[in-house]
């Protein structure tokens, strides 16, 4: 699963440290079902990447992006977990004593298993 960070060079150094240290765990949390082993998310099987947006950008402070797999049919159930992850790191950046805006957007996919045996 992949997490990119877009920040604008507002963003303090402490917010992006507590990204760094939260997101993982929060993403991993509220994406993970129950089931098969694939289907099991860990916080250290997230990649994050943490970009600094143009002076040019528009739009928000923070804009967190999540790739992850889906095992299931696409559901209205994606709103709902991005709106959890966006309320967990808007507190985690107030936490951290900045105000910024924060923007997440969440693209699940459809994922195939395979397997390669030696013969």
């Amino acid at each position: 699963m992949n997490v990119a960070i877009v920040h604008k060079a507002n963003v303090k150094d402490e917010v992006l440290d507590a990204l760094a240290k939260d997101v993982p765990s929060i993403i991993s949390g509220l994406l993970e079902i129950r089931g098969g082993k694939m289907a099991i998310l860990k916080p250290e099987q997230i990649s994050l990447q943490f970009s600094q947006g143009s002076p040019r950008d528009i739009g928000a402070d923070l804009r967190i992006i999540v790739l992850a797999r889906s095992l299931g049919p696409r559901t209205a159930v994606e709103n709902k977990l991005a709106g959890a992850i966006l309320e967990k790191v808007v507190a985690l950046v107030k936490d951290a004593g900045a105000d910024c805006s924060v923007t997440v957007r969440l693209y699940l996919t459809e994922i195939g298993a395979a397997e390669y045996i030696p013969a």
